[in-house]
This record gives C-alpha cells, structure tokens and sequence, in this order.
C-alpha cells in the first residue's frame, strides 16, 4: 500500500510464455491457405504423369500376354480337334461319351471366347488398347484362368475317359478272341470223337 493506493497483485497473474522464443525453440508450423493452389499445381501433373505411365506399362504387359495366350488357345484348338468321340460299344461306354462330350462343349466355349480376346487385343491400335488397358486386362485374367482350367483339369479327364475307353474296347475284343478258341476247340473235340467211333459191324 503506497500513499493510500492499493497496488495489483502480480503473485496470481500469468505472463505469456517465451520459452518458445526466448529459448531457441522454433514458433509453431502454421499452415498457409494461401500456398494449396501452388501445391495442387505442383503435385497435379506429377500424378497425371503417373498415371499415364502406368497405363502405358500395363498397355505393354497387355499385349506380351496376348501373344503368350494366343500360343496356348492355338493349341488347346487343335487338341480339342483330336476330341472326336468314339462310337459307344456298351452303357458304360456310352455315359462316358456323354461326359466327354459335355467337357468338349465347354472347351469349345473357353476357345472360342479366347480367340475373341486375344483376336481384339491384337488388332486394335494402341491408342485403343491404351485407353481400354483395364477391361483388357480383366478379359486376359479370365481368359487365362479358363486356360489353366482346361489343361490342369478337362484335359486330364478327357484321356482318362479315352483310356478306359480303349480298355474296354480291348477287353471285349479279348472276350470275343477266347470264345472264338473255345468254339474252335469244342468244335475239334466233337471231330474227333466222331472220328474215333468204331464202324457198326455189317449183319
């Protein structure tokens, strides 16, 4: 108390901190409206770039795929000619040519989807192929999961229905051989004994 004045107490007042300042410490990082115009220029034709490279990279890989793939539908197309169903013999043999057939249908379907892809993919430009490089890919995906359908699993299938085909086919050969020599030898045993009969004495 000094001439009758009471003085603010400054024991409760808080003072601004300058430790930020007065210590060395960086002030804190603010970010500017005023500079996202100048980074969204910056950072727009870097990912347009980008972009276009990676449609140019799966363009290229595209078309490197097509051709493996057109190597392989080839040659499905022509095992699938070799796919002539035989003449059934018995039931059994006919069920399987059933089954055969129903496999060689679906082969027919995947070859004939493949040779559609592979057939668009090549005689396209490559504008084209650039812009639809992602439809084009999806088809090449599916066409290359049908492939490796037919070969790991129809093929496999269709050669063992053929060899238990042609293992019946043998074993009824086989049959009609071993009757064919049973006949033959009744037919030796019953000359013979009428051979051997002695004659009837005369009266």
């Amino acid at each position: 108390m000094a001439g009758g004045r009471l003085l603010p107490s400054t024991s409760g007042s808080r003072q601004p901190s300058m430790a930020g300042l007065d210590g060395g410490g960086a002030p804190p990082a603010v970010c500017d409206p005023n500079n996202l115009p100048a980074a969204i220029v910056l950072v727009f034709p870097v990912m347009v770039v980008a972009l276009l490279c990676w449609r140019a990279a799966r363009t290229r890989r595209n078309k490197d795929e097509c051709r493996r793939l057109a190597q392989r539908v080839a040659l499905l197309r022509d095992l699938r000619q070799l796919m002539a169903p035989a003449p059934p013999l018995a039931k059994a043999a006919a069920v399987s040519a059933e089954v055969r057939a129903v496999l060689a249908g679906q082969v027919d379907a995947w070859v004939k989807e493949a040779e559609s892809v592979v057939l668009g993919c090549t005689s396209s430009r490559w504008p084209c192929r650039f812009v639809r490089c992602d439809r084009h890919g999806e088809q090449l995906s599916v066409v290359r999961m049908n492939l490796d359908e037919a070969y790991d699993r129809i093929l496999p299938v269709v050669a063992q229905i053929d060899t238990a085909h042609r293992l019946h086919h043998l074993l009824q050969l086989q049959v009609i051989v071993q009757d064919g020599h049973k006949y033959e030898e009744t037919d030796m045993s019953n000359g013979r004994q009428y051979c051997q009969r002695p004659p009837r004495p005369k009266e």
